[in-house]
C-alpha cells in the first residue's frame, strides 16, 4: 500500500502542477488576445471572428483545469464550514466520506464527459471551426485530476494540510 501512496502522491503533485500551469497559461492566452482585440478595434477599426470562440475554449479550460489545485488545497469553503460543526473525533470519517462521495459523483460525470466528447468529435464551431469536443475535454480531464487528488486524500487517510496534496503550499 505505501508504494501505491508514493505513486499517487508523485501523480497527485504532477497533475496540480501542471493544471495550475495549464490553467495559468489559458489565462494568460485570454488577456493577450483581449488585449490584441482592443488594439485592434481602437487602431485600425478590425475585429477577429475568432476571438469570441476562442474566448470561450480558453475559458473553459482556465475553469476546469483550475478548479483541481483548489480541490487539491481543500478549498471548497462549504464543506470546510460543515466540518467545522462536526466535533473534532468525526471529522476525519466526515472527510473521507466526502472524499469518496466527491470521486464517484466525479468518475461518474467522467464517464459522461467521455460519452459526449465521442458525440462531438464530427462536429467544429460554425465561426472558427474549432472542434466541439475541445470544449468538453477540458471537463474530462479536470474530473480525472480531481479523481486522482481525491485518492490521494483516501489514501494519505488524513487532512490535507497534514501531507501537503500537489506540493503546493497550504
Amino acid at each position: 500500500m505505501t508504494r501505491i501512496a508514493g505513486l499517487l502522491r508523485i501523480t497527485d503533485r504532477i497533475v496540480v502542477r501542471g493544471t495550475l500551469v495549464i490553467s495559468v497559461a489559458a489565462l494568460a492566452a485570454i488577456v493577450l488576445i483581449n488585449v490584441l482585440e482592443i488594439f485592434s478595434r481602437t487602431f485600425f477599426h478590425v475585429s477577429y471572428a475568432w476571438i469570441y470562440e476562442t474566448n470561450l475554449l480558453l475559458a473553459a479550460w482556465t475553469y476546469f483545469l483550475g478548479i483541481v489545485p483548489v480541490y487539491a488545497r481543500n478549498g471548497d469553503v462549504s464543506v470546510v464550514g460543515l466540518r467545522l460543526l462536526l466535533p473534532r473525533n468525526k471529522q476525519a470519517m466526515f472527510d473521507r466520506g466526502i472524499h469518496v462521495i466527491c470521486t464517484v459523483t466525479f468518475a461518474i460525470t467522467a464517464w459522461f464527459a467521455w460519452e459526449l466528447i465521442e458525440l462531438q468529435l464530427p462536429f467544429r464551431t460554425p465561426g472558427s471551426g474549432l472542434p466541439n469536443a475541445a470544449f468538453t475535454a477540458p471537463l474530462l480531464l479536470g474530473l480525472a485530476g480531481l479523481i486522482v487528488v481525491l485518492l490521494n486524500k483516501l489514501v494519505a487517510n488524513g487532512p490535507a494540510a497534514a501531507h501537503g496534496v500537489g506540493g503546493l503550499a497550504q
